[in-house]
């Protein structure tokens, strides 16, 4: 069995796990912990969520998004975003797990042409469409969260990729 993995590597990102059939085996938001009242990544949880890929029967390949800064994006904001990424990056390569990097306009472009919507909506209006099972709308929120509606984006571009070679 094939599993793909997306990972949203964003404070309010997101981990998707699928197989190569689509269906969701996983969803879950980035770990982070609160102090003082602020968010950061929680690096214990997300390493020993990485590892659980490593028990994984058959092939995997991790999608992480490539961190990039944004017009108008603080610069607070724009470091978060490339240390989240660093850290995906660091604790895959040190579990010797196979992943590949793609940029948001890449992985957008292939999954999100045509879904109506503005930005953030369109992945959740694309997750809403594809995975309807899916858990995008945690216990205790009103709101679904882009960063799970990322996730399964990348991991669907994953697996798109992987059928086309």
């Amino acid at each position: 069995m094939m599993v793909i993995v997306g990972i949203d590597p964003g404070l309010s990102g997101g981990i998707a796990a699928i197989d190569e059939n689509l269906h969701v085996l996983n969803l879950l938001d980035t770990p982070t912990i609160s102090t003082d009242g602020k968010r950061f990544y929680d690096v214990v949880k997300m390493a020993s969520m990485a590892d659980t890929f490593r028990r994984i029967t058959g092939s995997l390949l991790v999608v992480l998004e490539q961190a990039q800064a944004m017009p108008g994006q603080g610069v607070t904001s724009t470091f978060s975003t490339g240390y989240g990424f660093g850290l995906w990056c660091g604790i895959l390569g040190t579990l010797e797990l196979p992943y590949r990097t793609v940029r948001p306009s890449v992985w957008t472009r292939k999954v999100l042409t045509g879904i109506p919507g503005e930005g953030k909506a369109r992945s959740v209006n694309f997750a809403m469409r594809m995975f309807p099972t899916a858990e995008l709308i945690p216990p205790g929120c009103r709101k679904p969260r882009d960063g799970r509606s990322d996730a399964l984006c990348l991991a669907y571009w994953g697996a798109t990729e992987m059928k086309g070679k």
